[in-house]
């Protein structure tokens, strides 16, 4: 049977741990990022060029329901074509990262002794 005063100093010291990883927890919830984020000084972000289309296709759906159908219509038909021309821009990405047709160049075995 373990010793009651053990078994206290045990309980005490995981209620002090319980204490300390509240705190630290609170600091870092009310610690503020700046403005750039974590950046590292010289390193420009990326621009997202597509950060805002899933917004778009929440609207188009919020808007279903709620427009006349003839516009809900067009806002879909807008929505294709513009999905239309990022397909055409991936492609065309696609194909610039392809190999060429170039012939493999021609490799020699050198001995080494």
């Amino acid at each position: 049977m373990p010793d009651p005063e053990e078994l206290r100093a045990q309980y005490e010291q995981a209620e002090r741990l319980v204490r300390e990883a509240h705190r630290a927890a609170e600091e870092a919830a009310t610690r503020t990022v700046p403005p750039r984020g974590w950046s590292v000084p010289g390193e420009e972000p990326h621009a997202n060029a597509f950060a805002d289309l899933g917004q778009l296709t929440a609207l188009v759906e919020s808007l279903r329901g709620v427009v006349p159908p003839e516009l809900a219509r067009r806002l879909a038909d807008a929505l294709r074509e513009l999905l239309i021309a990022i397909r055409a821009v991936l492609d065309w990405y696609i194909a610039r990262l392809e190999p060429s047709d170039r012939p493999e160049p021609e490799v020699q075995d050198i001995p080494v002794e």
